[in-house]
């Protein structure tokens, strides 16, 4: 007889991702909307500081690597109440956004690989068994 104890009965299972009670938005979907809002607010960041030093030159091009990840937000304001769809889009907006950060690695310019890593991470949470269920659960 051991003393460890007994592994959980979902421990073999590659998706389980977490069980949450009934009405508690999962860690996976809080984690993307997290993830989405601080990509989001360093680019708002990062736009005052071009605008305050006076670099218009570099301003539009900012701006525009930052579209995509800005269109993520009202999407992440809806996943409380949102259907899949709302997951739908908001996996197919990161997933653009990820790869506008693309043109941030060739042109010196933000988000760049940040940019890539906080986008495909909130599309990749957003993808989870769990974040499924919260989107396609009874209201």
């Amino acid at each position: 007889m051991t003393n460890a104890p007994a592994a959980p009965p979902h421990a073999d299972d590659d998706l389980f991702d977490e069980a949450t009670p009934l009405g508690v938005m999962p860690g996976t979907v809080r984690g993307a909307r997290l993830i989405a809002g601080v990509a989001a607010a360093v680019g708002v960041v990062l736009i005052a500081i071009t605008i305050a030093l006076g670099t218009g030159g570099s301003l539009g091009a900012l701006i525009a690597g930052y579209l995509p990840t800005f269109a993520l937000i009202p999407l992440v304001l809806l996943f409380g109440r949102g259907g899949d769809l709302v997951r739908k889009a908001a996996v197919g907006v990161a997933a653009l956004a990820g790869l506008v950060s693309c043109t941030g690695i060739l042109t010196g310019l933000p988000p760049g690989a940040v940019g890539i890593v906080a986008n495909g991470a909130v599309a990749a949470l957003l993808l989870r068994p769990s974040a499924q269920a919260w989107f396609t659960r009874e209201r």
